[in-house]
């Protein structure tokens, strides 16, 4: 088949193709895409297939576990998937069928943040929205939103320039806590470098330097970490028990602070943090589910930041 046969002006064939194709990358396999399109493995598999001939190039690998667009399949997937969404959008509005709030969406997120954050958001939703469902996958693995199938994505740190919707949310500040009976033992802390006569616990994966930031200025500490872990919710755990000084996320020990659990050392200074953004495949605007969820987390995961 020529690919002028395909994608000539006027042509609706072309437009199928590539309709199943992108449902295919977004479900990640032909059986999935085929029950959501409702039409039968086999002609999605063969619509794939008309596809790659038509443009002569492997758009798919197919693997025993999974579907995985090539190189050249996920460039096409992220050019084309916005504007096949938007038709969708629009044939649905024009029908009726997009006035309920409701589908399924698969959201990732690192651990901490999708525990402690992410999870009280969901909770709402679920509850003002009952036609919503959702799949959440915590982990601190950058995952592939296109190859791995997930409609959102909450992202740490600067992101790599791409063609996905980005929307930074704030930042992730580091505080200095500790547990009352760990402060009455141990020695004055009243400024940053009294905190090398302490136990201090760290983050594996951060600098062994602790660079602290207050209105009056910046001061570099060289802890000398007394426990190095891989888990922020660990160290707070260790930190409740008298253990030391921890340096972590302030979300994470809001309540502990707020009962008298921990408190905070030099309240006045805090850890530079990172960014925290919300990175989606498509524009908000794709769905109403995929906007109405967005703009809640766009809303809830800022609040649960501030210090």
């Amino acid at each position: 088949m020529k690919r002028t046969t395909v994608f000539r002006s006027g042509n609706k064939q072309g437009l199928e193709l590539t309709r199943i194709f992108v449902k295919v990358v977004e479900r990640g396999g032909f059986s999935r895409a085929a029950e959501a399109l409702r039409l039968p493995k086999s002609t999605v598999s063969k619509a794939v297939a008309r596809l790659e001939r038509a443009l002569d190039v492997k758009l798919l690998v197919r693997t025993t576990r999974a579907v995985v667009p090539t190189s050249a399949g996920r460039s096409y997937y992220e050019q084309c998937a916005g504007p096949i969404a938007a038709l969708d959008l629009a044939h649905r509005a024009i029908t009726g069928r997009d006035r309920e709030v409701a589908g399924h969406l698969r959201i990732t997120a690192p651990e901490d943040y999708g525990a402690e954050v992410v999870d009280p958001a969901i909770a709402e939703l679920v509850t003002r929205h009952p036609l919503l469902t959702f799949e959440l996958r915590y982990t601190d693995e950058v995952l592939d939103l296109v190859r791995d199938g997930f409609d959102l994505a909450v992202r740490l740190g600067k992101l790599r320039e791409s063609r996905f919707y980005a929307r930074r949310l704030g930042e992730s500040t580091r505080i200095a806590v500790a547990a009352p009976n760990y402060i009455e033992r141990a020695p004055k802390i009243r400024r940053p470098m009294d905190l090398l006569a302490h136990a201090c616990l760290t983050i594996a994966a951060g600098p062994r330097d602790w660079t602290l930031r207050s209105p009056r200025g910046r001061a570099r500490v060289p802890v000398r970490p007394r426990i190095v872990c891989n888990q922020m919710t660990n160290l707070v755990r260790m930190t409740l028990r008298g253990a030391g000084i921890a340096l972590v996320p302030s979300f994470l020990c809001r309540s502990a602070l707020a009962s008298g659990a921990l408190v905070r050392v030099l309240p006045t200074w805090s850890y530079p943090g990172r960014p925290v953004s919300l990175v989606a495949p498509l524009p908000s605007s794709t769905s109403a589910r995929q906007k109405i969820v967005m703009d809640y987390l766009a809303d809830a995961i800022p609040r649960a930041l501030i210090p």
